[in-house]
């Protein structure tokens, strides 16, 4: 087999964007699109869980006879070090106003948004990580340190989008 390495490489975020999830177009455009500001410096990762399996076995057989794989899991993750409320709204609900958060006294909605990751550049290449339409669940440790600052941490997790056309929920490009 011959050697087919490429010059691609993830290193660094140069840009991370959400929106409104569309479901009328084929997927995701700048205009559309806010930049998410003060990301906390190595945070961002794109996971992609392995499948998990389900092995079935034959009658007195310590091995495997077939191995079904099941779905994988992708998600976005990262944290943020900007407190204000409209970043604290977006992340953990409730409600803003006059520069005040207060948490919801209900139950957590569940908050879905499209993002657009954006790698540096390396090698005159970059790769830009397109998700449709992600649930985004939120945290933080927001603690009172003199050496260091909150953070809020951002789970989001990649769903179908629902749209009559096939969208694919994840998409990588090399810009």
């Amino acid at each position: 087999m011959a050697d087919r390495r490429s010059k691609m490489r993830l290193v660094g975020l140069e840009v991370l964007q959400y929106g409104a999830v569309d479901n009328t177009t084929t997927f995701l455009t700048v205009t559309d699109l806010s930049t998410i500001g003060n990301v906390v410096p190595d945070s961002a990762h794109l996971l992609v869980d392995a499948p998990s399996t389900t092995d079935l076995y034959i009658e007195e057989e310590d091995m495997p006879d077939i191995q079904i794989l099941g779905g994988r899991k992708f998600s976005l993750q990262f944290s943020l070090r900007d407190m204000g409320t409209q970043t604290l709204l977006t992340a953990l609900g409730g409600s803003a106003a006059a520069g005040v958060w207060r948490m919801p006294v209900t139950s957590n909605v569940i908050t879905e948004y499209a993002f657009r990751a954006t790698s540096k550049t390396i090698n005159g290449k970059q790769l830009q990580v397109d998700i449709p339409r992600a649930s985004l669940r939120a945290g933080g440790d927001l603690k009172f340190a003199r050496t260091d600052t909150g953070v809020l941490t951002f789970t989001c997790d990649v769903l179908l989008p629902e749209s009559s056309t096939q969208i694919p929920p994840l998409r990588i490009c090399m810009l």
